[in-house]
């Protein structure tokens, strides 16, 4: 319930700081308001788990309802400042009034926490140092025997093969570590891991597969389903592959899907198809004539080594070390033996650093919960167990659809926006940001994705059973709404104070009545095809089409969708006036720039984001108005210039800038003003004045499309705080003002260079601090490797495209803290030369579709360090000479095969 709370005392003090001459008649009344929420919030804080006793959870009801008491004071307050001199003084005295009231409830609340003595919660807020990344996933330990049994079952002559088990027993767990075998690497040409998520579709199912396999191509996307199907089919029946479709819930999925797959018994096909499901009658019927895998219980000491690998610390020794081991014991005996029960278990006890807060856990395990705690029991334990700062991070979380991959960049701007996240204690946005995502998946209680080139979290994800936890959470919290049938969404908007919506499916944006919204995001199409074209349109459409009339045809249903664009804009834009979020990067829109005339009258606007819209002429001047964004991402349509006006100087709170990638001759954008500015993309001199740079100092990232300058020298930037550049197209920049440019961003970390540069590197001096580099479709002539090896603190190195001869050479003693390299889509390299002692930390190395590779070099022998040696789309004759080199007994412990055909 602190969440709630938190929120307001967030919007008072924004709103006390952004409209002081509008508040100045009222103003010390919301400040008694806010201290009052103040005071409440510390004893919330101080709740924790006892939020689950009867007597908390009476009072917990109680004040949710005079926090969004107050909520709505603030709301309705600035839905009416704009009246005439009498209203107004109405208004005011009404307001007035009404927080007198809150106060009083809000006083008379807290006294009662008082009287219940609510003491400190076991919670502790401290943060760990950070663990290694393993801590951050399930773990594998007791699972072998069934790994290897699986495994042979695999290579035997079964099409498919069903793991089922209950939700929590580790069927992914197991299905990843069988897919990722060494054995099953080498058998198999072709792997493709698919998440089956829901609502399904067929034909995604089928193309995710084709882009696991790396077969996806742009025509596939116009096929129809039985052609992607036949297409699918024929492939699998050609190529010995294998395909994971982990959470099939239902018989109708499977029997949908089946088709694709050449699974009955007059086929000669070698593929196999392995799935996960907690449904054992549709594991049963998909397993017929293939082999049914039920999931076996972990044993007592199976179950302990996973909660002590995952809770006791490298510092537990001596007495702590014998102390816990006995906590931990007995924590164990209330527990079931389900892998993500104790996975969560040993979360909450790795935020724990003394016995007397696991003992504390376990006293209280005892008193408030049964003897044996359910998979519910212990992920209502976890989530009670978040720190106050963690909870509405936790359930931002329930917004995003089943199995969805979260951008870490994209989270942090829309809990940036939200108010979740500050930096008072004088530390950068990211940094916060990524010690919450740690501190989460340290819990166990988010799944990490990929990470960033200097090793940050790049996206996250929630496991299935911790997002039923969080959409319930979230609905009991009212935190959120993801509407389902729209037809009784206006009764629960009216008996729910809802304040964030999230649009999975198609629900007509008229349905949404609540004047006090204040996010709205877009994972599904605005106005979908099959709804947007009614029958009568369809009818018109295909007269056209018969009389061979297609661009008329074409261009009457595109004026018919952006008519129908035109009124959903306005319906927006004139009633969800309080929107602090606004994403339309799901949305799928056509439009004209004049529809977002209206835009300006969301004044309140944090976060807009018009990614992936299409745009066929300007934006209106009224985006102006939104003077209080903090980001503003217009990368819109690719194919069609977007003018853009002058008026993003106005926004000076703004601190993610994305431009489109095509601006049009007419603009010309000013951005001196934005000192807050900490990303920008998608510059070009073209529409934007280089000295303006020149203002940016706390720019951190940087991305050029083009670049020009007559200064001679050019003072181009001026932020000491920038660490990434990417330079997309520098064959528009001259390669001496490339090289100046790289030269004087002294600080960066992360370079990346996109297209061509000529035959060599720039001639300069790089900045030392280099960690990772990027050279894409550069098709450089002269080898790169010997200036790359001699930058000494690179550590990532991504060549794609990137060199056009055919001998690669890194020399002696280059790239001394080298970790990762990645070849990728080199045709032309056949010889790769690696000295001794090049490369002597080398931990990861790929190599993906060098088609005229020969060989890999001889040198990878001497690295010692090398842990995954990952060939992907790479030629099948190139795996049957390497795997027939007297040398590959060394290596093959290390070497993970990937669709090579």
């Amino acid at each position: 319930m602190a969440v709630s709370v938190f929120s307001v005392i967030r919007k008072i003090e924004d709103l006390l700081m952004e409209e002081p001459e509008l508040l100045k008649r009222i103003r010390e009344d919301f400040d008694r308001m806010g201290r009052a929420l103040r005071l409440m919030k510390s004893f919330l804080i101080r709740i924790g788990l006892r939020e689950n006793k009867f007597t908390i959870r009476f009072w917990v009801a109680e004040i949710k309802d005079v926090v969004y008491d107050a909520e709505d004071v603030i709301h309705t307050f600035l839905h009416k400042t704009t009246v005439c001199f009498l209203e107004e003084r109405r208004i005011i005295r009404k307001t007035k009034s009404k927080i007198s009231e809150i106060i009083d409830k809000i006083t008379y609340l807290t006294r009662k926490l008082e009287g219940i003595g609510v003491e400190e919660s076991i919670s502790g807020e401290s943060l760990h140092q950070r663990q290694q990344l393993s801590h951050y996933y399930h773990p594998i330990v007791g699972l072998d025997d069934q790994i290897a049994h699986l495994v042979s079952t695999l290579l035997q002559d079964y099409r498919v093969i069903s793991i089922c088990g209950m939700v929590g027993s580790g069927k992914t767990t197991l299905a990843k570590a069988v897919y990722n075998h060494k054995r099953v690497r080498y058998n198999f040409v072709g792997h493709a891991w698919v998440y089956v998520s829901y609502p399904w579709k067929r034909n995604k199912i089928w193309e995710d597969i084709f882009y696991g396999l790396g077969i996806f191509g742009v025509k596939d996307s116009k096929y129809s389903d039985e052609e992607l199907a036949k297409k699918l089919y024929k492939f699998l029946e050609d190529n010995k592959c294998i395909v994971v479709l982990d959470d099939i819930r239902t018989v109708e999925v499977w029997d949908s899907i089946k088709p694709a797959f050449p699974i009955n018994c007059e086929t000669q096909s070698l593929s196999k198809i392995l799935i996960t499901s907690s449904n054992r009658k549709l594991s049963a019927h998909a397993a017929r004539g293939g082999c049914l895998y039920d999931m076996k219980m972990l044993t007592y000491e199976q179950s302990f080594n996973i909660l002590r690998n995952i809770a006791f610390s490298e510092t537990d020794f001596g007495e702590q070390y014998s102390a816990k081991n006995n906590l931990a014991e007995d924590i164990l005996r209330h527990c079931c033996r389900l892998p993500s029960a104790i996975v969560v278990m040993g979360g909450i006890l790795a935020t724990k650093r003394s016995t007397e807060e696991w003992e504390m856990l376990l006293n209280h395990v005892k008193s408030n919960l049964s003897s044996i705690l359910s998979l519910p029991d212990i992920l209502a334990l976890a989530y009670d167990d978040l720190p106050y700062h963690l909870k509405p991070c936790f359930l931002y979380l329930s917004q995003f659809p089943e199995g969805y991959m979260i951008s870490i960049g994209k989270l942090i701007q829309l809990w940036v926006a939200e108010g979740i996240l500050s930096n008072d204690k004088g530390e950068s946005i990211e940094d916060i940001a990524e010690s919450y995502i740690i501190e989460l998946a340290k819990r166990c209680m988010v799944q990490v994705g990929e990470r960033e080139v200097n090793m940050k979290f790049k996206t996250c994800y929630l496991h299935d059973v911790y997002r039923d936890l969080c959409l319930s959470k979230a609905s009991q919290e009212e935190f959120a709404l993801i509407p389902e049938n729209p037809f009784s969404l206006p009764d629960i908007m009216a008996s729910r104070r809802v304040r964030r919506v999230a649009m999975h499916e198609y629900i007509p944006i008229q349905s949404l009545r609540n004047l006090k919204l204040m996010s709205l995001l877009f994972f599904n199409e605005l106005y979908p095809e099959e709804s947007s074209i009614s029958s009568s349109l369809q009818e018109t459409a295909e007269i056209y089409l018969r009389e061979d009339k297609r661009w008329i045809s074409i261009l009457w249903i595109l004026f018919k969708l952006m008519w129908r664009f035109r009124r959903i804009l306005n319906y927006l834009f004139n009633n969800f006036k309080l929107l602090r979020i606004l994403d339309l990067e799901g949305a799928e829109i056509y439009m004209e720039g004049e529809f977002l005339r209206d835009i300006g009258k969301l004044i309140r606007l944090r976060y807009l984001s018009l990614m992936g819209t299409t745009c066929f002429s300007k934006l209106s001047r009224s985006i102006g108005n939104l003077k209080r964004l903090q980001t503003l991402d217009l990368r819109m349509n690719e194919e069609f210039p977007v003018q853009i006006p002058n008026v993003i100087c106005k926004m000076e709170m703004l601190m993610y800038l994305y431009l489109p990638m095509l601006c049009d001759s007419k603009t010309k954008l000013r951005l001196n003003t934005l000192r807050n500015l900490r990303t920008l993309v998608n510059f070009n001199s073209k529409n934007c004045y280089v000295e303006d740079l020149g203002c940016m100092t706390n720019l951190v990232e940087l991305g050029i499309t083009r670049f020009f300058c007559t200064d001679d020298p050019p003072v181009i930037i001026a932020s000491e705080h920038l660490r990434s550049l990417s330079v997309s197209r520098p064959e528009n920049i001259d390669s001496d003002l490339l090289a100046y440019l790289i030269s004087t961003c002294v600080h960066i970390c992360e370079l990346s260079l996109t297209g061509s540069i000529g035959k060599f590197l720039p001639a300069c001096q790089s900045p030392y601090q280099i960690t990772f580099m990027s050279l894409s479709e550069t098709e450089l002539s002269t080898d790169p490797m010997p200036t790359l090896g001699k930058l000494p603190n690179l550590k990532i190195l991504e060549l794609k495209k990137a060199f056009i001869g055919e001998e690669l050479h890194c020399s002696t003693e280059g790239f001394p803290e080298l970790n990762s390299l990645k070849l990728s889509s080199i045709s032309t390299v056949k010889h790769w030369i690696v000295d001794k002692s090049s490369m002597p930390k080398l931990r990861h190395l790929e190599i993906i579709d060098c088609k005229s590779l020969e060989m890999l070099p001889v040198g990878l022998m001497f690295i010692t360090t090398l842990e995954e040696l990952k060939i992907e789309l790479m030629p099948k004759a190139f795996k049957d000479r390497l795997c027939e080199g007297d040398q590959f007994n060394k290596i093959k412990h290390v070497v993970i095969f990937q669709n090579c055909y």
